[in-house]
């Protein structure tokens, strides 16, 4: 069993679990602010002072140090890009990720229009490469299938500069048909309720790639983002111009009666993982968690998967085969063991899947 995390030497796990400072207030007292957005300063300050302070594990806390300094830096007028990579951009060529993406198609003939060698924003050569490649890879595995007639409808934010490539003249990025992949395995989950109220919760959701593409296939739903900046301010910015003409806004300082009036009046709301709870029984179709419960301490996860059962229908969540949280004594995570994600044997499941690429990821969806 290999780790996501792997695991450290017992002094150098006994080190970053007890003594690396990981202070986050501390460390946003003392950053200089002078080239932070507002709106940024103006959501952390909220954020510091809110429960949802104590939802984040060390170890994004430590992530949310790197990302404001890469912001308060002032050096990258694209800084979107740069945060939206680390979320869920793939840059790697390693055998476990790309074995199964391989195998499906490796007796595909490719005759493609594509400009492979193509360098990308942040990118150097040989990172770019890898990214076209496993692009390539991507799109050759859901180009056949049903859910890739939606790549058309997805709706484009022209102020953020995507890594892309131009297949057979479609503008293709990874965020678009990673979120695709999502999807089918969203709908075909949806597919079990008698009746849908196309009501959505999303923790976690990085750029907000996966918000958009539901957006744009669901085009009268109603959104919930619940995340902690300066991930929940990048996606955000993200969703306001990709949609210009829907009502959007953010709930940070609602008090529950508050919160759930504008939930009513808005297409889209941003709140903080603590408000979710605010929200009266079975409210949203699906709860949707990519890529981050592996990376919170499990009494966090144990909130959450009590917050999904409370709030919505259905459960769809998408982490690593094994995972051990950095900065940690020593909490390990595996998709085979129910009870390290709190899965309750009352749940019914209906997906559990390992992801086309990367391989090492699993898809999960329970109805409770």
């Amino acid at each position: 069993m290999e780790l996501q995390a792997k695991k450290k030497s017992l002094w150098g796990t006994f080190k970053n679990a007890y003594l690396r400072q990981k202070n986050l207030k501390k460390f946003w007292n003392k950053l200089d602010k002078s080239k932070l957005p507002k709106d940024l300063i103006e959501t952390f300050n909220l954020y510091i002072n809110s429960p949802s302070y104590n939802w984040s594990s060390k170890f994004w806390r430590h992530v949310m140090m790197l990302h404001l300094n890469l912001i308060a830096s002032g050096k990258y007028k694209n800084y979107e890009n740069i945060m939206s990579r680390l979320y869920f951009t793939w840059v790697e060529m390693e055998e476990d990720l790309i074995n199964n993406s391989c195998k499906e198609i490796q007796n595909n003939k490719i005759d493609l229009k594509v400009n492979l060698f193509k360098k990308q924003e942040n990118l150097n050569w040989t990172a770019s490469i890898n990214h076209n490649l496993i692009l390539l890879l991507l799109y050759e595995n859901i180009k056949s299938k049903k859910v890739f007639k939606y790549l058309n409808k997805i709706n484009k934010n022209s102020s953020i500069v995507e890594n892309s490539l131009n297949i057979n003249d479609l503008e293709i990025t990874q965020d678009n048909l990673n979120s695709l992949s999502e999807y089918e395995k969203i709908e075909d989950l949806l597919g079990n309720l008698s009746s849908r109220k196309k009501r959505f919760l999303e923790v976690g959701a990085g750029s907000g790639r996966t918000a958009k593409v539901i957006l744009s296939i669901n085009d009268d739903a109603k959104y919930v983002i619940a995340d902690l900046p300066p991930a929940i301010d990048v996606s955000f910015k993200n969703i306001k111009a990709s949609f210009p003409n829907k009502k959007i806004t953010k709930g940070f300082n609602l008090n529950e009666m508050d919160l759930k009036t504008a939930f009513e009046k808005n297409d889209i709301l941003f709140i903080f993982p603590h408000q979710i709870k605010f929200f009266t029984e079975k409210t949203f179709d699906i709860s949707i968690a990519i890529d981050c419960l592996h990376e919170m301490d499990k009494k966090i996860v144990k909130d959450y998967m009590s917050s999904f059962e409370q709030v919505s229908k259905l459960l769809y969540f998408k982490v690593w085969e094994y995972a051990g949280l950095p900065y940690s004594f020593y909490q390990h995570y595996s998709v085979h063991k129910k009870e390290d994600y709190f899965i309750k044997n009352s749940w019914k499941e209906h997906l559990k899947e390992r992801c086309i690429y990367p391989a090492k990821f699993f898809h999960l969806g329970y109805e409770f």
